[in-house]
């Protein structure tokens, strides 16, 4: 440790008290610490540990009984007062000084955050923590703030300072979960079959939340239909010939959400029941409509605008439209664009012709 000096030191209570009988100098008392200096007049011990060794200097004094060679205070302490007193032939002075020492650095440091985690224990967007703490000497003053904004880490680590008013100061670390990434969904695909709409994709980890939502096609209200973890799901309560539209997105272990992917799920079944809109159907589609009483048999007909391409004589109340098909002497195959079928219900013998129309419906095959 260095040696401090002396008549200039302002941190320190200094006071100069003289007596004088003559014209000439009372005695010139100075000082000199061997310590640390601290800030705010405070010092923080020495090579003695929390002491620090007073010497006194009073060069032209001819008694100085209260100054000695060298005085240890001892700290820590909040203020030791020293007096010295020099007299020479023209009077007596006396100088009073004040030692404060604190080598003991702030205790029970304390973060806060400025909020509770985000979401499971994670934190998903950037978060301040300030840190408080404690002297019992010279007192704290102040700790610092930090506003942690990464890297993403289920074991981050922030850390923090506070410094008391003697210059001495602690750090503290403080772990926290962040994770202020958003996942990443893709490759959504859809499979409609008879029995459900099979739905597929890849997130950016298998521990990833998805949540699926499903709302029929030109309506506004939407139910979520599934939300677990998985890569696959069968949306088993379609009703036949509705075209739902989903909605999925998956969510990370800290809250955060991916964007939102859309995809239809066009029925494979396609019924004669009434919609606001126009089915788009899936590949291969089977149409089915209600029992007509009476009915032996069924004739079916497929329409693209004005030209029949299909026809069938099914005795149950449906019929598949194969991958491809010969009609009047062409091949057929169901290309994008609209379509129109027809139902008639046939009574009694096919011989006998006799058809009541069950109804008809259109369809669009998608590009």
């Amino acid at each position: 440790m260095g040696r401090s000096s002396t008549a200039g030191l302002v941190c320190l209570a200094f006071v100069l008290v003289f007596t004088a009988t003559a014209a000439a100098s009372t005695p010139i008392i100075s000082y000199t610490i061997d310590g640390t200096p601290g800030t705010n007049g405070w010092y923080r011990g020495s090579t003695h540990g929390d002491n620090v060794i007073l010497h006194w200097s009073t060069p032209d004094a001819i008694k100085a009984p209260t100054c000695l060679t060298a005085i240890m205070i001892p700290g820590p302490t909040a203020g030791t007062k020293e007096t010295c007193t020099a007299t020479n032939a023209s009077g007596t002075a006396t100088a009073i000084l004040v030692v404060k020492i604190d080598a003991t650095p702030p205790t029970a440091l304390s973060p806060k955050f400025s909020r509770k985690p985000d979401y499971h224990g994670w934190y998903n967007h950037p978060v301040t923590i300030r840190w408080s703490g404690h002297d019992a000497t010279s007192g704290i003053a102040g700790c610092s703030s930090v506003t942690y904004h990464g890297p993403d880490s289920g074991a981050a680590t922030a850390t923090g300072t506070c410094t008391d008013k003697a210059g001495n100061s602690a750090t503290a670390p403080v772990h926290l979960a962040y994770d202020a990434t958003p996942p990443v969904l893709g490759n959504v695909t859809e499979q409609s079959t008879a029995a459900s709409d099979v739905l597929g994709w890849t997130s950016s980890s298998t521990s990833d939340r998805v949540v699926i939502r499903r709302k029929i096609r030109a309506h506004k209200a939407s139910t979520t239909v599934f939300d677990g973890v998985a890569d696959t799901f069968a949306d088993k309560t379609i009703r036949p010939g509705n075209e739902y539209l989903y909605s999925v997105h998956s969510v990370d272990q800290a809250g955060n959400p991916s964007s939102v992917a859309s995809i239809a799920g066009p029925p494979k079944i396609l019924t004669l029941h009434k919609t606001s809109y126009v089915v788009h159907a899936a590949a291969n589609p089977i149409l089915r409509w209600g029992r007509v009483r009476g009915a032996t048999y069924y004739n079916v007909q497929l329409f693209r605008g004005s030209k029949r391409i299909f026809s069938a004589w099914p005795a149950m109340h449906q019929t598949g439209i194969p991958a491809s098909w010969t009609w009047s002497g062409h091949r057929f195959r169901l290309t994008p664009g609209q379509y129109r079928w027809y139902v008639w219900a046939g009574l009694g013998a096919r011989k006998l012709a006799r058809y009541r129309l069950a109804g008809s419906e259109r369809f669009v095959v998608p590009r």
